[in-house]
């Protein structure tokens, strides 16, 4: 166990005896001549550090002296008679201190300071110097978070001689102004003296933990839109990425007060990014539903064959294999009827078929050539004659029948070829029509991120410091 033991000479005991006894020294008067002259106490914070600044509950926690200086009349004397001592450290219990406390303490205790000895000059003045961490409420202004902390200050400076750097705040300024307030309870006017923080945000943190993964999550919503839809990534990508954008949005969230007078830069821009992302899941949607319709359930109406597989492509610069996209095509597609004619091969079977029922010509048939008159045998039965021509109009009859069977099977053969083919035309526009927006919502969503990113994140003060 260790103990000090204060050792001091016959000078300073007098003095102490001089002062304390001899003059009747009392902590709880006041130190004037008359009660109604005004002591005057110079107030200064000597900041050390800024520890800890708490956005959410606006809680800003700091260390440094609160440094008093006042003149006690009550304690002076002549230092030659004292042995030159000019100087002396006294108890701050045993000498009146002003009452003088951090208005706005979020401290429990309230009085975070420790009472260490005061310095008193031989001309009364006392230096009060308490160190102390102080906790404070502190409103910010979060509009600019987290490129900036906004606070507003003005008229003196504060003391910053023992300040120690902060790793993430940047001490942009600390002042200090008397002001006072009356209260509508007391007629007393209480003076204080308030002392502003400016500061600012080193964003290096927060630009690698949250800004650089939200700027690159923001341009994957657009890479989405080059996989093809049959791919069936296409629609999950996008989710997954409006998914990661939320997850951010809640971590930032958790780290900011839940304000309503002030948005913060970054949230501006989460939300924007969420749009963007949302839009970006619906145009996909929309994507998707055009790609995979055909000509069994939709019909593609005229306006989408002429807006969007003609004049967006021919603007956005697509080509389609086997389709003239230019300018001219497009007009004379527009002025043209929209009536499809039917096949070649169609109206050829259907020739066929209206010659072969209609003619009477027993002679050339498909290359078969009959003679006008074929001898059969005659046959007398009852003393009839049979006439040769009569069997001959039989099998003319037979082959009229068996050219209508083949005329029909040809026709059925050659309309399903055409309804297959324009089957494929159609569902083919259909995944062009998806290609021509899918190519749209790439460009446009590209730029929408380019000139949000641009306004909100590159014009937020201190983005580059």
């Amino acid at each position: 166990m260790h103990g000090f033991i204060t050792v001091c000479g016959d000078d300073q005991r007098r003095l102490l005896k001089y002062l304390f006894e001899d003059n009747h020294y009392d902590p709880l008067e006041r130190p004037v001549l008359n009660d109604s002259d005004t002591l005057d106490v110079v107030v200064n914070l000597a900041l050390q550090q800024i520890i800890d600044l708490d956005e959410k509950n606006e809680i800003i926690l700091l260390s440094g002296w609160m440094v008093l200086s006042w003149n006690d009349y009550a304690l002076r004397w002549k230092p030659e008679k004292f042995g030159n001592i000019s100087t002396i450290r006294l108890p701050s219990l045993r000498v009146w201190t002003p009452d003088i406390l951090l208005y706005n303490s979020a401290d429990e205790k309230f009085d975070a300071t420790m009472k260490t000895n005061l310095v008193v000059q031989s001309n009364g003045s006392i230096l009060f110097a308490p160190p102390g961490i102080f906790k404070s409420i502190c409103p910010v202004d979060i509009s600019d978070f987290p490129f900036a902390l906004n606070l507003t200050s003005e008229d003196n400076e504060g003391q910053l001689d023992a300040y120690v750097k902060s790793a993430e705040w940047d001490l942009q300024g600390f002042y200090a102004k008397r002001s006072a307030v009356k209260y509508d309870c007391c007629p007393t006017i209480y003076p204080y003296v308030l002392f502003t923080l400016q500061i600012r945000r080193r964003t290096l943190y927060y630009m690698i933990n949250i800004i650089i993964p939200c700027i690159m999550l923001s341009f994957m919503t657009t890479f989405g839109y080059l996989l093809p839809p049959d791919s069936g990534e296409k629609l999950t990508l996008q989710i997954t990425i409006m998914l990661s954008i939320v997850m951010f949005s809640l971590l930032i969230s958790g780290i900011i007060p839940a304000s309503s007078f002030a948005v913060p830069t970054i949230v501006t821009y989460f939300i924007c990014v969420m749009i963007i992302s949302s839009l970006s899941i619906v145009a996909t949607v929309i994507v998707l539903l055009l790609h995979h319709r055909n000509a069994k359930n939709h019909i593609m109406p005229h306006w989408i064959r002429l807006y969007i597989c003609h004049y967006l492509a021919w603007m956005l610069r697509m080509e389609r294999p086997g389709h003239d996209l230019s300018l001219r095509t497009i007009r004379r597609f527009h002025r043209s009827a929209s009536n499809n004619s039917e096949g070649l091969l169609a109206n050829s079977s259907k020739s066929l078929l209206a010659n072969v029922t209609e003619t009477d010509e027993p002679l050339i048939l498909f290359g078969l050539q009959y003679p006008k008159y074929k001898k059969f045998p005659t046959t007398t039965s009852n003393n009839i004659k049979v006439d040769n021509t009569h069997w001959i109009s039989q099998e003319i009859n037979l082959l009229k029948n068996e050219l209508k069977t083949i005329s029909h099977e040809l026709y059925y053969v050659s309309n399903n070829i055409r309804e297959e083919k324009d089957e494929e035309e159609v569902s083919l526009d259909w995944k062009f029509s998806a290609m021509v927006i899918d190519r749209l919502c790439l460009i446009l969503f590209t730029a929408l991120t380019v000139i949000f990113s641009s306004l909100i994140l590159l014009t937020a003060p201190n983005f580059f410091k």
